[in-house]
């Protein structure tokens, strides 16, 4: 099949004129070295690379020969750095393509791909690429197609691919074109977009250098590296990446972009980490947004990010980690604060490096703080250590964790002393000393200044001033904590000094007992204490050494049923330690084999209506009932019985019935 008859079938499938193919749909074939020259031929690309200030490198090419620009990108510089990856963009292109045009290929039994995944994908992303250039449902051509011949397929192909650093180029160019007023001029269009991966069909596992197309457990690019290194070109590698028993000898253990690594993303619909609105696993923290939204639950601008999880370096060596943003950010490495911008700024790279050496192959905890005020929207994690190149970090060096929590509404977990943390609404120090006992707790006490930073990075965001535990109620100048009247400070600014081996952390001229001030509080912004009066109204920080868990729901919640039908109950756990488990109670009473996060009863009865709870706990010392729900049962409806003659009457009214719309 020729190229023309190509353009003209993914042209009708991006107007809509194309039913979807069945299995084993005919082969395709696309010569993606022609693409790319076409691209690469286009006047537009030294416009490009001369704009003020500079967006592409002087050395780029997409050459099929040379181009090898799939290897990440670092948005730290002007122009952006795109890195190779060891393996030409038109060899991974050709991977893609001799898939497609091989109606037989299916290697899914070995967990490898298909002839018909790959065509499928390409038919989706191909009309969603169209689109997002501005192409018309009728086939009509944007000014970039027109601009930059077979930029379409160029795009497409890159978003079948669909890693983050090869999707790295469409995205960049679209959202330079949509926000650059100049590039616009030139080849903007009505209806163009930058494109939303969340959209597409996106084969990393099998068809990214990191994937594995025929299932063998050797990456492609490992397979390229060693026919590379026997001598062999582009026939080789593909006789080996499409076939099982054809690798190198004793790969079948990679590291694979297998579309679980990654860190664990929660995104909030403020700047100050609360107001949870989604969770997603994030493969890259990468992110251009632009003046973008990060994910369709999130409004462009005043939210909040929360990345975290575990990176495993390759090398045992001092590493840098790098992070660049707009707006704030703060990052942790192995629970060590190593960048701390939690400021306005517009896109600027902050570098931290380990105290010491990393060990190749251990998890080390991780941890990205990222909030967005306004404009554009940047997020990029990356590392650098004298054997690691400079770039983003790959998700086979990441696993994901299980999130922090709504700083706002849910139980912490202050990791160093195994405490929970919790804040209550804007009350006075008196009723969130009572609230903290009703919640089996007490106000927070700061042992040291780890924990003071720890409260102030946790809390900071959402809460200006915090009442902790200090107070000097009982005898003024004595302070004491709530939790154990413990003696830690006593006297005040002028003459007061610290109790051993207690810790305080006052403000200048603080504490001074200017009227009647006899409550603790904390400063965000700096970590400070200062003293207030217990009645004057704050946030309020509950901790405990119990074990906590922050249980949703049972849902749906209090329900009335009919007999003999059924009802499913379910209750979910945010951010546990390990192993969640679950036990379902009605009335107080434990129900054999309830065990999982979801109930369901197939056919309700009378007996079993009742007060419904889930007692859950994890790994972690905590064990936590649910809130309750009521199942109310009531009679099923019953049809009342037709009389011989009822039931030939409506015959005949449905047969006249019948006739009526004949005669129409």
């Amino acid at each position: 099949m020729r190229k023309i008859t190509l353009v003209l079938c993914l042209a009708a499938a991006a107007a809509g004129l194309l039913a979807a193919a069945p299995a084993g749909a005919d082969a395709y074939t696309l010569n993606f070295d022609t693409v790319m020259t076409n691209v690469g031929s286009s006047g537009v690309w030294p416009v490009v690379q001369s704009m003020n200030p500079p967006v592409l490198p002087s050395t780029f090419t997409l050459d099929p020969a040379v181009c090898d620009l799939n290897g990440g990108y670092d948005i730290s510089v002007s122009p952006i750095i795109l890195f190779p990856n060891g393996m030409l963009d038109s060899d991974e292109f050709a991977l893609m393509t001799a898939i497609m045009a091989d109606a037989s290929f299916d290697c899914t039994a070995t967990g490898g791909t298909s002839h018909t995944q790959v065509h499928d994908a390409w038919k989706k992303d191909f009309a969603l690429a169209w689109s997002n250039l501005g192409g018309g449902t009728a086939g009509q051509r944007s000014t970039i197609m027109n601009s930059i011949p077979d930029v379409e397929y160029l795009f497409t192909g890159m978003m079948v691919i669909g890693d983050q650093d090869t999707m790295a180029f469409p995205l960049l160019i679209m959202d330079l074109i949509i926000n650059n007023a100049t590039a616009y001029s030139l080849l903007g269009s009505p209806g163009m977009s930058v494109p939303n991966p969340d959209q597409y069909t996106l084969l990393y596992p099998y068809l990214g250098w990191c994937g594995d197309a025929d299932g063998d457990g050797c990456s492609n690019f490992n397979e390229y590296q060693y026919v590379k290194s026997q001598g062999g070109g582009r026939a080789e590698y593909l006789a080996a990446a499409m076939n099982p028993a054809v690798h190198p000898a004793g790969c079948t253990n990679d590291r694979l972009c297998d579309g679980t690594g990654g860190l664990y993303g929660e995104y909030f619909a403020t700047r100050f980490l609360t107001d949870l609105k989604a969770t997603r696993l994030d493969h890259q923290v990468t992110f251009d947004w632009g003046g973008g939204v990060p994910h369709p639950a999130i409004a462009a601008d005043n939210f909040s990010v929360c990345w975290s999880g575990c990176v495993i370096p390759q090398y045992s060596e001092t590493y840098d980690f790098l992070v660049r943003t707009d707006d704030g950010v703060r990052l942790w490495v192995n629970d060590v604060l190593l960048v701390d911008q939690w400021n306005d700024h517009g896109s600027t790279t902050y570098t931290g490096t380990t105290p010491a050496p990393l060990v190749a192959g251990q998890s080390y905890p991780i941890r990205m703080d990222f909030y967005e005020k306004g404009g554009d929207a940047v997020a990029w994690l990356g590392w650098e250590s004298t054997s690691q190149q400079r770039k983003g970090i790959y998700e086979m060096y990441l696993t994901p964790g299980k999130g922090i929590g709504d700083r706002a509404n849910d139980w912490i977990l202050n990791p160093a002393n195994g405490h929970y943390y919790k804040m209550t609404p804007s009350i006075s120090w008196t009723d969130g000393n009572t609230l903290a006992g009703q919640w089996g707790g007490y106000l927070a006490t700061i042992n040291d200044a780890a924990e003071n930073q720890w409260v102030q990075t946790m809390f900071g965001p959402y809460a200006g001033e915090i009442f902790i535990g200090a107070n000097d109620i009982l005898n003024e100048g004595q302070w004491v904590w709530t939790e154990n009247n413990a003696n830690f400070f006593n006297g005040n600014y002028s003459s007061g000094s610290t109790v051993a081996p207690w810790y305080s952390n006052w403000n200048t001229n603080e504490p001074n007992d200017a009227g009647n001030e006899d409550a603790g509080v904390f400063y965000s912004s700096t970590g400070k204490w200062n003293d207030l009066s217990a009645t004057s109204t704050r946030y309020c920080l509950v901790e405990t050494s119990t074990g906590r868990l922050n249980i949703v729901g049972p849902t749906p919640g209090n329900i009335t049923i009919h007999e003999e039908s059924p009802v499913t109950m379910q209750v979910r756990v945010l951010h546990p330690y390990g192993n969640v488990h679950f036990q379902w109670r009605r009335d107080g009473n434990d129900i054999s084999g309830a065990d999982e996060s979801t109930y369901t009863i197939d056919n309700v009865l009378f007996a079993h209506a009742g007060q419904y709870t889930c007692i859950v706990s994890d790994d972690s010392p905590a064990m936590q009932e649910s809130d309750s729900m009521r199942l109310t049962v009531v009679p099923k409806v019953q049809m009342p019985a037709l009389s011989a003659a009822a039931t030939a009457g409506l015959a005949l009214a449905l047969a006249a019935l019948g006739m009526r719309r004949r005669k129409r």
